[in-house]
């Protein structure tokens, strides 16, 4: 621990009272916004001088206030993040996935909804996010998102011009601790409370401490490499060739100290580039240089004292109004003097009289015309606040002049319309709200872990994360790598998932009404977005009646389906099926390989058959004339052509084939005549011109030897 001289102490307390001052005038409305609203609303002056007398207070602000709120509780932000820069679009599922239960597992609505009632109700409101480890026996830890019961002991750098502080170079907490807690944390620290004379708010009495959180940033110069790769780096690299461009640069981290009102008691470093102290603006108003916040209540305060001042004068009036005489004789009266004396204070069953002949029966004289002008008078203030909050009689739920549904929600509107800046402004801190946490999700979820993700309609899955597997290739692949790339989110503001469920069965309600016929094709999921007993059993029912062609593959279309027993069987057996006809293709391929060999062998046969019957017509005639040596060789011609033209060879022809046309015989029996009546008993077939040019030989031998 370090004294008060300590620099960091003194930094710490300059900066704190240089907040206070800078915001000294708009705290001091925002305390006094704050009581109004609780009910502290009439001045101590006007009550020093009706000591006494009435005083009503007849608090219509919550009313609005709650409008408000009301109308953001239905209107959540969900948060959505998107893959940026080497990032992945599983993963980025996974960080909105885990933002969502971060969310519900630290009650962040608790925290969103009283930072928006501060808001609303005097323009400020604020929240912290933390770490805390996820249980006693763990090392694992876990972002929260908690609340901060009075935003106005968060004193944030008053340079920062953003809205949600993002640009704050410090950020101070004050708060509220036990003297026991106190002396167990801190047990050679001495007693003394961090305040300061500028305190204006938020300072607890008895027996607690008070102590300070200070967050600042803390900036070194450095210089930022780019390298050939196109990393950046601070790092200066070994190799100055690797370096392609150099620019002057800082480093910044954010640290955190806990002081008491003497010292500082402790100092941590934060994990993450962001103060995690978050705060939301109400309307803002720049006055002189200065930014003024304010809510719905800063400019509804008179018209509320108007209404509580003329409520107070109508009743006081009424109330001190003399009461109604009667007129009686003192003969009706006599003897009767007890009763008729409590008549006006008292609530008598009955008043007796004495008869009296000479006059009528008591009768109370009529005490004339209440004077309206009071309740008129405050009418016409409640017309007034709504005026200067935006908020009408059918946004808050009362009878006006509006009759249709189209103008009441129109009206309604108006009033959403006129007070949306406190929403947005919510969604604007949400939204930095998340750029933490995603900034914290690779440093605090940096090892494989399985961690709770939520989906937008509630539901909780696990999903293990930083783990890693070995791929088809062999190369080891991480799965749901948080630590790496970089993520961005956007926010949505509109109806919870509630509410739009809501929304969409009354609107399937009325189509089905309007066109009966749709329960037969949509009747499963009509009748599974109500909310009672056996509704989905019912719905699993309705969808066995709908034809398969009408639901389709919408539950399994883009993912992988679980399929039945059986029908994974068939698609095993089909398997086996097709393996073993490509197999049988492949004999048949290999048997007609073999097929194609024989008919070449065979026609190799032929040829060489034509080339012996050639030479055995030349050598049983070495007489034979020219005429008959180009009658062989036409036929040797025929042979072969014929024998190229020859059908495929299959089993049944795999005996000796009958040579068809041709009956060569024996070579000795051969003559001219002979060849010249089997000539023209060849086929045409693969040797047409050459049977031509045979007849016309033919011919012309003839012809010669006629001649």
């Amino acid at each position: 621990m370090k004294s008060e001289k300590d620099p960091l102490f003194t930094e710490a307390m300059r900066r704190y009272k240089a907040s206070v001052e800078a915001t000294q005038e708009n705290r001091v409305d925002m305390i006094d916004d704050q009581r109004f609203a609780s009910g502290d609303q009439w001045p101590d002056d006007v009550k020093a001088m009706r000591v006494g007398r009435p005083m009503q207070t007849i608090n219509r602000l919550p009313a609005f206030i709650d409008q408000i709120i009301g109308d953001a509780r239905q209107n959540k932000v969900a948060i959505k993040v998107f893959a940026g820069e080497d990032g992945d679009v599983e993963v980025a599922k996974i960080y909105s996935g885990l933002i969502r239960s971060i969310e519900n597992r630290s009650n962040a609505d608790f925290a969103y909804d009283t930072a928006l009632e501060q808001t609303a109700t005097f323009g400020f409101g604020a929240w912290r996010i933390k770490t805390r480890y996820v249980d006693d026996d763990t090392f694992d830890q876990e972002v929260t998102i908690e609340r901060i019961p009075n935003a106005l002991n968060v004193h944030f750098d008053p340079s920062a011009i953003q809205p949600d502080y993002s640009d704050a170079e410090y950020a101070i907490v004050v708060d509220s601790i036990s003297k026991e807690e106190f002396k167990s944390r801190w047990p050679k620290a001495s007693e003394s409370n961090f305040q300061t004379e500028h305190m204006q708010a938020g300072w607890s009495s008895g027996d607690n401490m008070q102590i300070a959180e200070y967050w600042y940033k803390e900036r070194t110069p450095a210089t930022l490499y780019l390298l050939n790769d196109g990393t950046a780096t601070f790092d200066k690299p070994t190799a100055p060739e690797l370096v392609i461009r150099e620019r002057k640069s800082e480093k910044c981290v954010v640290k955190m100290c806990i002081m008491s009102g003497a010292e500082v008691l402790e100092q941590a470093d934060w994990a993450g580039k962001y103060i995690p102290i978050v705060g939301v603006n109400g309307k803002e108003d720049m006055v002189d240089g200065k930014r003024i916040l304010r809510g719905i209540v800063r400019h509804a305060k008179d018209p509320q004292r108007m209404y509580n001042y003329w409520r107070t004068i109508d009743t006081e009036t009424k109330a001190l109004a003399p009461k109604a005489p009667v007129m009686v004789t003192t003969k009706q009266l006599d003897g009767l003097d007890e009763y008729w004396s409590d008549a006006l204070s008292g609530n008598l069953p009955y008043l007796p009289y004495n008869p009296d002949p000479t006059a009528p029966m008591p009768q109370r004289l009529n005490a004339g015309m209440q004077d309206k002008g009071f309740e008129q008078a405050a009418l016409l203030a409640v017309d007034e606040m709504k005026a200067t909050t935006g908020i009408y009689s059918a946004a808050l739920g009362e009878q006006s002049n509006e009759t249709s549904g189209r103008a009441i929600l129109a009206r309604q509107r108006e009033g959403d319309t006129a007070n949306f800046a406190y929403i947005d402004n919510l969604s604007r801190a949400i939204r930095y709200s998340a750029r933490v946490i995603i900034d914290l999700i690779p440093k605090i979820y940096d090892t494989e872990r399985v961690v709770e993700i939520m989906g937008i309609d509630g539901k909780k899955t696990l999903e293990r994360i930083n783990s890693a597997r070995v791929n088809d290739d062999g190369m080891v692949e991480p799965v749901n790598d948080l630590t790496t790339g970089r993520y961005d989110l956007v926010v949505d503001v509109g109806p919870s998932y509630t509410t739009k469920r809501v929304e969409a069965l009354n609107m399937m309600v009325e189509i089905a009404k309007m066109n009966p016929a749709i329960m037969q094709i949509a009747g499963d999921l009509i009748v599974k977005s109500m909310d009672w007993d056996g509704a989905d059993a019912i719905a699993d029912r309705l969808k066995r009646t709908v034809p398969a062609n009408i639901i389709g593959d919408e539950e399994g279309e883009g993912k992988d389906k679980e399929l039945p027993a059986e029908v994974t069987q068939m698609i095993e057996q089909g398997k086996q099926l097709i393996a073993q006809l490509q197999q049988e293709n492949e004999q048949l391929k290999e048997e007609n390989e073999d097929k194609d060999e024989d008919r070449r062998l065979k026609q190799y046969e032929i040829d060489v058959r034509a080339m012996l019957e050639t030479a055995k017509l030349t050598a049983a005639s070495p007489d034979i004339n020219a005429l008959s040596m180009q009658v062989a060789q036409i036929l040797a011609q025929n042979i072969m052509g014929q024998a190229a033209s020859a059908p495929d060879v299959t089993e049944e022809d795999e005996q000796e084939p009958e040579q068809s046309g041709i009956d060569f015989g024996e070579p000795e029996m051969l003559d001219d005549g002979m060849a010249q009546e089997e000539a023209p008993q060849m086929p045409m077939e693969g040797g047409e011109m050459q049977q031509t040019d045979l007849d016309g030989l033919l011919s012309g031998g003839e012809q010669q030897n006629m001649m």
